[in-house]
């Protein structure tokens, strides 16, 4: 938490404003570890959120609004494709799991 979701130090001086900053920061820790759990690969599962974010989040590529769908467009040989084409995977059969 302190390194990787800047738990370290906090954004006020301000009692509620620190207490705001916090319950995102275990918001974010606690989705992270649903995501990792549920949609990434078990090699995925012991790696810090600066690897996740540089991985996978930070995926340089281009969302487009065709019609009703949102489409994100890479390049094919980016290293980043198969991982992304596998947690969207995981995340349809999670999402058939609970509809069915």
């Amino acid at each position: 938490m302190k390194e990787a979701l800047c738990g370290g130090q906090l954004p006020s001086g301000k009692f509620g404003s620190n207490a705001a900053w916090w319950w995102m920061m275990i918001l974010s820790l606690n989705l992270t570890a649903i995501m990792k759990k549920l949609a990434l690969p078990s090699k995925w599962e012991g790696r810090r959120m600066k690897k996740i974010r540089f991985g996978l989040i930070n995926i340089p590529g281009r969302v487009i609004l065709e019609g009703k769908e949102l489409i994100v467009r890479l390049t094919r040989d980016h290293p980043g494709m198969e991982l992304l084409v596998h947690v969207r995977r995981q995340i349809n059969r999670l999402d058939a799991i609970e509809s069915g």
